[in-house]
């Protein structure tokens, strides 16, 4: 399967749903999504609940997201994938170290 990414902005948050899989194969089109809205957006969110595999470049994709994002003063929320991408966060130590939350309401929080 490959990966869809869905995008909403509201205000200076971006909301980025992942489907499929973020693997080294879908890298240049994440990365190509991100650095469209980034140019106009304080703040990311996503959305990794339809997301059914991630692995290492997926993260470094996410993790390099968040530091440009701290970078400009902003931030980025995860809202939890389900149980197989979720594990790859706390195997990586990544659940210590992103803001992940359980849904998408709670991640709407960051808006503002």
């Amino acid at each position: 399967m490959s990966l869809k990414i869905e995008i909403t902005t509201r205000d200076s948050t971006s909301f980025v749903r992942l489907i499929g899989e973020l693997d080294i194969t879908a890298a240049d089109q994440a990365e190509h999504a991100l650095s469209e809205i980034e140019a106009s957006s304080n703040d990311l969110v996503f959305d990794l609940r339809g997301l059914e595999f991630i692995d290492s470049t997926g993260l470094r994709i996410i993790l390099s997201a968040d530091s440009r994002a701290r970078e400009r003063g902003g931030r980025v929320v995860i809202v939890r994938g389900p149980p197989a991408v979720d594990r790859v966060f706390k195997l990586a130590l990544l659940d210590e170290r992103l803001e992940l939350v359980e849904s998408l309401a709670q991640a709407e929080g960051v808006e503002g």
